[in-house]
Order: structure tokens, then C-alpha cells, then sequence
């Protein structure tokens, strides 16, 4: 208006008649009201007079085109009133930070997620029919919505402009998104301002810098053009790596506009991912498992109980006492049940959607004390695991397939956050061991008993044919393979968007003998001699008991700030570890080194919801298993990264 350009009657006009807001929150709508209104107050003057704003909304605007009338037509009808005129307005431009609701995050949560029929019909015929992926449950979250009914809303031409999660710009179950975001749009810009630390850990999560919003998840602005012409163009740019908050919002208020950012033109691949492409010609080898040829015949997440603290524990007795105090409690709300709704007491029950229904069913669950078995939680940490289907919510495959004894090789899962890992175990995996846990079993146990003459094993003699080699050869050659440097990155982008695929290398027996040696080491470290060649200090008569490790601090001397001195292990008030080679942190595992797992895992903790105490320290009858454990550990990792490096040039026949 100062430069001319407009007048005010122009914004009178547009006060009046064309802008408008909906907020579903009482006082947020209060707020929102009296905030435009004192914006306008100023163009306004005080010679005009106050004008109230009567274009805003006490409506849920995913709602608000379900149906005619507003939730709150009953209590408002001038409230009605508006809506019905926003209804009948063409909308050519939605600005918003729109809310974030993926779900509940387990039965005792009481947030169940609205339902949309018509919105969601909307993303079923676009953003999940236009998917490769199986995983659809986020496209339906909040956020992403919000973009369906925008754009549904636009319809023809307009903009939007949303400030959101990150997610979308690579998550793999996201790409139907991402395909109808860039044949919809003509113009799609992208600011991708980071801070996405959930999940990550190390230089993976301090690459992310600060959050503009101080949450774990990333943030993206986003700005969507719609024409009409036939341009489809998708222009992105990241703000950097290790920026702090205040960094971030310096760049967004210098830059002003869309017009001011270096824009990087972005072409989507056939998969529809718009960064972190993949290779297309790792599309060409086989497929670790799911395919003709591929050297496992089944595979399986690892198990997921939604109740660890409960079923899940370093003492065996505690375990099996936790689980017997749950079950107890259940049963006796099964006996005194009034309704088909459970009264939920976090102190006594972990209620989840199968012990739901087996409430509603009146069904009993009794205890058996043989069912505890060993588990890997974490990487090198066992648990005892209380392993029955009535209390376990996704005991998973390897209830009926592990058997007595067996081998998994697992490797992280589809759609991860952190770079691909892979592990070998002689347990029974976690879920989490790894990020989404995807096992590949030896030996599939489950027809064991019926016929010892039964062919058990889950590695194909197909592929090992093809590469000439036993089927234990196979499963080493595979697990060496995984763990190459190269292969890891050459195909980074690749193993985090989908499971790994196993091509056929050169030198193929040096990868067979060195993932054997890796296996041996992997599998029995509990048996690697200690670390010796590290500085111990120890009061006398030392205490081997740990409540949590940590490590010494030492001042940056450009910064003057303290840091980790990671050659340095505090293990308790009795025990230093000093000398700790950097080499030993080098062997990293699903994004954290093996080292700092130990330290992590073993520590006292406490459940704040259960009242539960998990102590590491009741695991082993040796005082010293933990402080020893934690030298093989630092000696493992050592070799590991040793091994890798010797594993020949990655040439793929």
C-alpha cells in the first residue's frame, strides 16, 4: 500500500470477503482472532474505528468439507454462518502449520485419530494407489492431510504454503506422495531446514543442527504452485549441515523470499524419490530375499512385545516375577470385568491392542516359567525375554521357527533413519536391535520334531550353486559382503529405502573367510579376550558395580566448551578406563559405535510409568562381567574394523 500498488479499499475488500481462518481450539481461536484483528487495526487507523474480524472459524477444517454445518453449528449459529460463506468462496491460497498426529502410540494413550472419510478417500486415489510401497499408515498422519485438502481445495490454481514435517521429501512409504505433489503442482520449492535427530544418533544427528521448533523431527517449508500451465518443476534446497536453531532462522529471515534461495532443480526418479536417488543399476541384483533367486528363502522382523519393561528385563527371576504381576492383574480385571473398556493403571498392565481383545473375549493367560529365554536387545546386550504369544504383541516367525538352537543375520529395515547396519546373533532378535529389525534365519525350525529328514535350511542351495559355494560359505560370504565399506556406500541410499540386494563379487573366498572371521567374532564376544592395551585405574578393592557409564569431559580449546574425551570410559566411582584407542569407535552399529551401546545399555534405569527397575548388574554371577565386557568389546571392535578393511575391492561380476 505505501508503494502504491494497492489501496485500501483493497484490503478492506479482502479483510471483509476473502480471507479467512479456522481454528479448532477454543482460546487458539480467540488468539488468532484478535491478532488479525489488531494487524489490521494498524493499516486501519484509529480515524476508521476497530473493525472485528468475521472471516475466522471454530471448525475443524479437515471437517469443514465432510459436511455442510460445523461442529460447533449447535452452540453457534453465526458461527454456521461463516463456515457456509467459506464454503461457497473459491480458496486460492492456504497458508498453514498444519498439526501432527500419526496415531496413538499404544492402547493406554486416549488419542485415537479422527476419521475423514472423504478426505482419506482422496489420499486412497492418489497418494497410497500411487505408491510402490506396502507401508501406508503415515500417509494418513496429520500433516500429510493437510496437503490432500489443500490441494483438493485449490482446486484448479492457487498456492499453498505449509511449514511441516520433513518426512515426506524421502521416506520411502511417501513416494505415491511425492509422485502426485510433482504431476499436480507446476511449481513445488522445497526448504529443507533439518533438525530430524529422532532415531539418529552420533554425526548422523548432529549433521541435522539445531530445530527450528526444538522437536525431534525435521521441518520442511513448503510452497506449491498451481498454474495451469505445463511446467512441473521441483526446485529444493537444504540449509546445510551442523547449523544450530538460531543459524536456521537467520537464513529464513535473510532470505525473504523464494526468489532469494539457491534453488537446486530436482528430477524425480523412477522410484519418485526426489533426494538421496537410488543407483539403478543395484536394481539389477538379486534381492536378499522375496525373489526367485534369492539367497534366503523367508525372512522376519524381530520381535516386538510393546511391553519390554514388562516381559523384558537383565535378571531372569525379575522377568519372569514382572510378567507373573502383569498377568495377575489381568486376569483379575477379567474376573471383575463390568464393561468391554479395561481401566488402565499403567503400575499394574501394558495394555495393547491384542490384550485388548483378548479382555473383550474374557480369555485368561497363564504363565509358564519355561518360556523365558534368552534374547539380543541391543547390539552385544542380552535379555532374558518372557517368549509366549499372549503376552508378546508381535512374537513374529521366529516363535515357531527359531528352534533350540539357530543363526540370524539381521540387517536394518525399510525406510530407516540411520545408515545400514547388519549383525549376526545366536539369540533371538529385538525388533530394535537394529533400526526395524529384518532377520535372516539359518535354519527354519519349525517342522522340528516331525521329520529329521526334513531339509531345514532357510539359505537357498539355488544361490549357492550359482556362487559355488556351501551353504555355510553362503551365509558368511553374505554377511561379509554386508559388511563392506564399499558396499555400504556406494549403495547407501539404497539400504535405507529397502532391504539389501546380493550381488556376486570377485574374490568371492575372501569374503567367505573374512565373514566367517567376523561371524566367530560377532557371535561369541563374550568369549574375546579383554582389551589390554588401555590405562585401567582402580580404587582398592574396587566396586564392579555400574549404574551408568560415562565419558571424562576435556575442554575444546578453540571453543573453550567441554567435550566427550572418548578415550576415556568413567566406568563408576572406583574405575576409570583410560587409552581407548579411536579406532575401537569405528565400528559403528545402527548408528552408534559397539562401545557406546555397552555404555548405553548398560546402565540402571527405571520405567517411569511401570515403577520398573532394570539393573544390568543382576545379568551374570560374575561381579566383573560388565567391566570385562566392556574391554572385549573395545578388543571386538578393534578387530572388526580390522577385518573390513582387509575385505578385497568390491568388483561385482
Amino acid at each position: 500500500m505505501d508503494r502504491g500498488e494497492i489501496t485500501f479499499e483493497d484490503i478492506l475488500h479482502k479483510y471483509n470477503h476473502e480471507l479467512h481462518a479456522n481454528e479448532i481450539v477454543l482460546l487458539s481461536y480467540y488468539i488468532a482472532s484478535i491478532n488479525i484483528e489488531a494487524v489490521f487495526d494498524e493499516v486501519n487507523g484509529p480515524e476508521r474505528g476497530y473493525q472485528p474480524f468475521e472471516g475466522i472459524v471454530l471448525t475443524d477444517t479437515f471437517e469443514s468439507t465432510e459436511r455442510e454445518n460445523s461442529f460447533a453449528d449447535e452452540l453457534l449459529g453465526e458461527n454456521n454462518e461463516r463456515l457456509k460463506k467459506q464454503q461457497e468462496q473459491p480458496i486460492t491460497a492456504i497458508i498453514s502449520n498444519p498439526p501432527y498426529s500419526v496415531g496413538q502410540k499404544n492402547a493406554n494413550d486416549d488419542n485415537q485419530n479422527l476419521r475423514y472419510e472423504a478426505l482419506e478417500a482422496s489420499i486412497q486415489n492418489t497418494y497410497v494407489k500411487n505408491s510402490n510401497s506396502n507401508l501406508s499408515k503415515g500417509v494418513y498422519d496429520s500433516y500429510i492431510k493437510a496437503f490432500r485438502w489443500a490441494t483438493d481445495r485449490i482446486g484448479n490454481k492457487g498456492i499453498i504454503s505449509f511449514i511441516t514435517n520433513s518426512g515426506y521429501i524421502d521416506k520411502g512409504s511417501l513416494d505415491g506422495f511425492r509422485k502426485n505433489i510433482f504431476n499436480e503442482f507446476n511449481y513445488v520449492y522445497v526448504l529443507n531446514l533439518r533438525g530430524a535427530i529422532k532415531g539418529k544418533s552420533g554425526d548422523v544427528a548432529r549433521k541435522e543442527g539445531g530445530n527450528i521448533f526444538d522437536i525431534l523431527t525435521g521441518v520442511a517449508i513448503t510452497v506449491l504452485v498451481k498454474d495451469g500451465s505445463d511446467n512441473h518443476k521441483i526446485y529444493y534446497h537444504d540449509v546445510g549441515n551442523y547449523l544450530t536453531k538460531s543459524n536456521k532462522l537467520k537464513i529464513i529471515s535473510n532470505l525473504g523470499s523464494v526468489e532469494n534461495a539457491e534453488w537446486e532443480t530436482i528430477l524425480p526418479d523412477e522410484n519418485n524419490d526426489w533426494i538421496n536417488q537410488r543407483d539403478p543399476n543395484y536394481q539389477k541384483y538379486v534381492s536378499i530375499v522375496g525373489e526367485y533367486k534369492s539367497p534366503f528363502l523367508s525372512n522376519a522382523p524381530g520381535v516386538s512385545t510393546n511391553r519390554d519393561i514388562w516381559v523384558s528385563g537383565f535378571s531372569k527371576e525379575k522377568t519372569i516375577k514382572n510378567t507373573e504381576y502383569m498377568v495377575g492383574n489381568y486376569n483379575e480385571a477379567v474376573k471383575n470385568k463390568r464393561s468391554n473398556e479395561p481401566e488402565i493403571d499403567d503400575t499394574k498392565i501394558k495394555w495393547t491392542v491384542n490384550l485388548n481383545k483378548m479382555y473383550k473375549n474374557s480369555q485368561n493367560i497363564n504363565v509358564n516359567r519355561n518360556n523365558v529365554t534368552l534374547e539380543m536387545y541391543r547390539p552385544f546386550t542380552k535379555k532374558w525375554l518372557y517368549y509366549d504369544k499372549q503376552v508378546i504383541e508381535r512374537p513374529g516367525q521366529f516363535y515357531s521357527k527359531w528352534g533350540e538352537n539357530n543363526l540370524v543375520l539381521v540387517t536394518t529395515g525399510r525406510g530407516v533413519r540411520n545408515n545400514f547396519s547388519t549383525l549376526v546373533t545366536n539369540e533371538i532378535p529385538c525388533m530394535d536391535l537394529l533400526e526395524k529389525t529384518q532377520g535372516f534365519i539359518r535354519y527354519n525350525n519349525s517342522d522340528q520334531g516331525i521329520s529329521l529328514l526334513i531339509d531345514n535350511g532357510n539359505v537357498s542351495q539355488q544361490f549357492a550353486d550359482e556362487l559355488g559355494l556351501s551353504l555355510d560359505d553362503t551365509f558368511a560370504y553374505i554377511y561379509g559382503l554386508l559388511n563392506s565399506k564399499e558396499y555400504q556406500e556406494k549403495y547407501a541410499n539404497d539400504l535405507k529405502k529397502d532391504l539389501a540386494r546380493i550381488p556376486v563379487v570377485k574374490n568371492k573366498e575372501q569374503y567367505v573367510e573374512i565373514g566367517k572371521k567376523l561371524m566367530d567374532l560377532h557371535l561369541n564376544y563374550e568369549e574375546v579376550p579383554v582389551f589390554d592395551n588401555v590405562s585401567i585405574e582402580r580404587k582398592s578393592n574396587p566396586s564392579y558395580e555400574v549404574k551408568k557409564m560415562k565419558f571424562a569431559k576435556v575442554r575444546n580449546s578453540e571453543t573453550g566448551k567441554l567435550e566427550n574425551d572418548r578415550s576415556t570410559i568413567i566406568f563408576n566411582t572406583d574405575i576409570t578406563i583410560r587409552d581407548i584407542p579411536e579406532k575401537a569407535y569405528e565400528y559403528v552399529v545402527n548408528g552408534k559405535s559397539a562401545i557406546e551401546w555397552i555404555m548405553d545399555q548398560y546402565q540402571i534405569k527405571t520405567n517411569k510409568k511401570s515403577g520398573i527397575t532394570d539393573n544390568p548388574n543382576d545379568f551374570s554371577n560374575d561381579p566383573k562381567y560388565i567391566f570385562n565386557l566392556l574391554l572385549r568389546i573395545i578388543n571386538v571392535s578393534v578387530q572388526t574394523v580390522d577385518l573390513i578393511d582387509s575385505l578385497p575391492k568390491l568388483e561385482i561380476i
